[in-house]
């Protein structure tokens, strides 16, 4: 008989590392991210969090994948408050769909509720300083600067900030490397030239509803164009091989990696990032050792391990040293990229009214998918979920997340699920007043819900998921 597998050494100190990062992330939240400040040398993070060296370390190394701190090293050193980015945010959660292999219809379901909910927010809101912006982005239609993002900045509502562009990532992600700005064809090319600025003037005259037809009717536009080029992929690849392809150095001094704005970390964990799809993601594969891919690519050492930090952020690849080591393709974590986003929207400081705003549009769109989606084969997650919150010992808040995340997962559109859990953490941590008072009577209401969820019911199942939010929303 196998003995039972011991965990190893490291895997409780990375555990009790990751309980020591989210200490200290509280603590930057609670202290006002203030971005500059020092949090402590490590022997004072060590006498702090009575922990060890190596897990103090281990510590710093999450805080800084997840761009929350830095170590400055010297006189008056320490560990550093830094100021997330919000693309490097938008990346993880792109990396992680690009894994899963999200389809068009998943993508699209998405963007459609949180675009036309930012097109009419942005008609009612716009202001003069937006106006000229907006008109200029429809103007100059940029891949790099798409109008769906301007429209969620003319909104005011950081989440829908951050979500919007992420969407537009994935968009990327799933059409490929952006050449020649896409070809669309003479035809499509005339119709989204005059789609665009008719949106914008939609959104500046204040008409939601012109505003809310003309991005529906673009989007089904995009979604036809994303289709077909995803059918051309599936084509290419089927293929016999012809050409030997570009080497990694001359794909990124081509003018397609080239195009593309950031800087050259960023461009160099985006080439990583696109080989390993290549491969088909081969978790737990080395691609190689820092030595022949600085060789490969034709980089310095410093800008490889910025990149690979950026990969470690995104959960795309890590480095492993020792014997046979270097850097290894994992499988992102779903976990990672909700706490990830979560964090981001803290260090937003967003207002509990402005996640509410998001959180009622995607949770009605996700309870409307799940019911029309009836009868489901399997509901254990969701009747667990409805038992947890049930039982005495578990904390409310954290059940009642768990149930509106079960909910959301039986719509099967993991981007609505992931922006659920996203969104229903991020109530629990700014609202705990009513995101803590959970009771028996909202345990019946969730109850109600999930009941009319599995009998397929989607007029009910929005009505009593729009009335819950409402009495949720602060």
């Amino acid at each position: 008989m196998t003995a039972p597998s011991q965990p190893s050494p490291a895997a409780p100190r990375r555990k009790l590392a990751e309980h020591v990062a989210r200490r200290i992330e509280d603590e930057i939240v609670e202290r006002g991210w203030p971005v500059g400040a020092a949090i402590g040398s490590e022997a004072r993070l060590i006498e702090r969090y009575g922990v060890s060296r190596a897990v103090v370390r281990e510590a710093i190394s999450i805080l800084e994948y997840k761009q929350v701190a830095a170590m400055r090293r010297g006189r008056g050193g320490g560990l550093v408050v830094r100021a997330p980015a919000g693309a490097v945010v938008a990346e993880a959660v792109a990396a992680f769909f690009h894994f899963a292999d999200v389809s068009v219809g998943e993508l699209y379901e998405a963007r459609s509720t949180l675009e036309v909910l930012a097109a009419r927010l942005a008609a009612r809101r716009i202001g003069e300083e937006d106006i000229a912006h907006l008109r200029a982005v429809a103007a100059d239609d940029r891949v790099d600067r798409p109008l769906s993002v301007a429209i969620a900045q003319a909104t005011h509502n950081p989440v829908l900030s951050i979500f919007i562009p992420t969407l537009t990532r994935v968009t990327g992600a799933l059409a490929g490397v952006p050449a020649d700005g896409y070809r669309l064809g003479e035809k499509a090319a005339g119709a989204r030239r005059r789609a665009l600025p008719a949106i914008a003037e939609a959104i500046v005259s204040g008409d939601e509803v012109k505003a809310e037809r003309r991005v529906r009717s673009q989007l089904d536009g995009e979604r036809a164009w994303l289709d077909r080029v995803r059918e051309a992929q599936a084509a290419e690849r089927a293929r016999p091989p012809g050409e030997p392809a570009e080497s990694l150095a001359e794909q990124l001094a081509g003018p397609v990696i080239g195009a593309i704005g950031g800087k050259l970390p960023e461009k160099v964990a985006l080439l990583v990032r696109q080989e390993i799809r290549r491969r088909g993601w081969p978790t737990g594969e080395v691609l190689g050792n820092e030595a022949s891919l600085c060789e490969e690519l034709e980089v310095s050492r410093a800008v490889f391990r910025e990149a690979v930090r950026i990969l470690e952020h995104n959960g795309v690849a890590r480095m492993r040293q020792g014997p046979g080591g270097g850097l290894v393709v994992q499988a992102p974590d779903p976990a990672r990229v909700v706490d990830a986003l979560a964090l981001y929207l803290r260090y937003l400081q967003v207002e509990p009214g402005d996640v509410f705003e998001v959180r009622t549009a995607v949770e009605l769109k996700a309870v409307e998918l799940a019911a029309a989606l009836a009868p489901h084969g399997d509901t254990a997650d969701l009747k667990a979920a409805l038992g947890r919150e049930l039982d005495p010992a578990a904390p409310p808040a954290a059940a009642a997340v768990e149930v509106h995340a079960a909910l959301a997962r039986l719509s099967r559109n993991r981007l609505l699920a992931l922006f659920t859990a996203v969104l229903a953490e991020l109530s629990l941590i700014r609202v705990p007043g009513e995101a803590g008072a959970e009771s028996a009577a909202e345990a019946a209401v969730h109850e109600k819900i999930a009941d009319a969820v599995l009998a397929g019911d989607v007029s009910l199942a929005r009505h009593r998921m729009s009335r819950h939010l409402r009495a949720l929303e602060p």
